[in-house]
């Protein structure tokens, strides 16, 4: 009976240590997953910067972290980033940021600590957010010193894509110094950057079209760079582009003109400076006998004729044109006028009506300031990938021809002379009694309503009938008694 009661007692003793370990576990797990409170009223606040340690502009600081505290707890995985280390950019570069989540709190250091007598500047882009999605959308930036001061130092510009003419969007620029130091930022969406608090001296600017976002340059990537020594300011303008020892091919062709313009399109753009002239492509047929070429214009040149031949008659056809004046014109101008004003006023009212309820999703919250500034230009002239070849005779349809580019050159520098096979069209079969496209029959044809030929002129009687006068047969008599 006592050993009865004894193995009771041992076998509820191991069940509640089964149960609190079991309870002890799910405290944790909740605790690991921290979810959006539920209850309350909604939140649409984004979360705040309470505190940045150390201050933004410390000087003579050694800490172990930077840690930027904010209002609320935050969510470890930000939207459409992996983690938070993806948002965090250190400079001068240090390898990928260290940043540790403490739910209300990040903490940032590199790999390898803070070096010693140096300005870094740590950036945070737009992303983070609250338990309920709620993002801040401004850039977080602290700027100290482990050294002495800050110099207020400037390198700005812009970062052109040169193939795409425009401004590169999210471009890594970096400043690189004689010992290796390398000071990074990254480009707004119009390609302008400002890179700052770097010591006075000699730097090697580079621009890397950073597509894989591992802060380094690989090497299908586009990238230039450009030497500069400044003591407080320098601007500096990159035009970036892939460099590549491939050189050009003939990526398409096209006939224009009715067969007189062969249109070559690479696959790469060739610099502004590449002259061609009559030796610069050469077209042979089966027979191996050369095709005669009249000119030979790179695009540039091209667009520029077409746009004065399109300019000019433009400005015929507003010669030619008469205005009305009478009052009825005069009523439709006014019409088309108010209606305009109208859809205007309609447009505006619904722009201000999205305004509002955005303002409502915010929480109130000010909207991020717009960049007003007007889109920067190009200094270098744009680089195209097209040249039109003008031949003194059409080329005739259903024939093969071999066209090749000779020496041409690559932005990076690679002489080739691609070359790639053309086939024209063959010539459509046309239907001699067709329509033609004036909408006159072919020449030739009677007019509509004709007959036939062989048919008799109208009136002419039937066959067998007798000549115009000849009197009617006398019917027979018949005999007496007959019927």
């Amino acid at each position: 009976m006592a050993t009865r009661q004894k193995s009771s007692r041992t076998g509820l003793a191991v069940g509640l240590f089964v149960f609190g370990g079991a309870v002890v576990a799910s405290m944790i797990a909740a605790c690991a997953n921290v979810t959006a409170p539920e209850g309350g009223p909604e939140d649409r606040d984004a979360p705040m910067v309470v505190k940045i340690t150390p201050a933004d502009g410390a000087v003579g600081v050694k800490p172990k972290d930077v840690v930027i505290q904010f209002s609320e707890v935050i969510s470890e995985t930000p939207r459409g980033s992996q983690d938070l280390s993806t948002l965090v950019f250190i400079s001068p570069k240090a390898g990928k940021p260290n940043v540790d989540w403490l739910r209300s709190r990040i903490a940032i250091h590199p790999k390898k600590g803070w070096k010693p007598n140096t300005v870094y500047s740590i950036t945070v882009s737009p992303g983070i957010s609250d338990l309920r999605q709620n993002v801040i959308d401004s850039t977080i930036r602290v700027v100290f010193s482990t050294g002495g001061a800050i110099p207020q130092t400037h390198i700005t510009g812009v970062v052109f894509d040169w193939t795409l003419g425009r401004g590169a969007n999210k471009a890594l620029v970096e400043a690189i110094a004689a010992d290796s130091t390398t000071y990074q930022v990254l480009s707004d969406t119009a390609g302008r950057y400002d890179l700052r608090y770097m010591p006075p001296g000699k730097y090697t600017v580079r621009a890397i079209a950073d597509r894989n976002n591992n802060r380094d340059l690989d090497p299908s990537e586009a990238w230039d760079t450009l030497g500069v020594t400044f003591t407080a300011d320098a601007a500096v303008e990159l035009y970036i582009f892939p460099h590549d020892t491939i050189g050009l091919r003939i990526s398409d062709m096209t006939l224009l003109d009715s067969g007189r313009v062969v249109k070559i399109t690479f696959d790469k753009p060739y610099p502004p400076t590449q002259v061609f002239d009559l030796s610069s492509v050469s077209i042979k047929q089966s027979d191996s006998s050369f095709v005669s070429i009249a000119k030979i214009q790179p695009a540039q040149i091209r667009l520029l004729f077409d746009s004065l031949a399109r300019k000019a008659k433009e400005d015929s056809a507003a010669k030619n044109v008469k205005v009305d004046t009478s009052v009825a014109a005069r009523a439709r101008a006014d019409s088309a006028a108010r209606k305009r004003r109208l859809d205007s006023i309609a447009v505006a009212e619904r722009a201000d009506r999205e305004a509002r309820r955005l303002a409502v999703l915010r929480g109130n919250r000010p909207l991020p300031p717009r960049d007003t500034m007007p889109l920067p230009k190009m200094h270098r002239p744009q680089v195209y990938t097209d040249i039109y070849v003008t031949l003194v005779e059409p080329l005739p349809p259903g024939r093969s021809f071999r066209v090749q580019a000779n020496k041409i050159q690559s932005l990076s520098g690679t002489l080739r002379s691609p070359a790639r096979t053309l086939n024209t069209p063959k010539a459509e079969k046309r239907d001699s009694t067709a329509t033609k496209p004036d909408g006159k029959p072919p020449a030739g044809t009677p007019p509509p309503g004709t007959p036939p030929a062989g048919t008799p002129p109208a009136g002419t009687p039937p066959a067998g009938t007798p000549p115009a006068g000849t009197p009617p047969p006398v019917p027979p008599r018949r005999p007496p008694g007959q019927p």
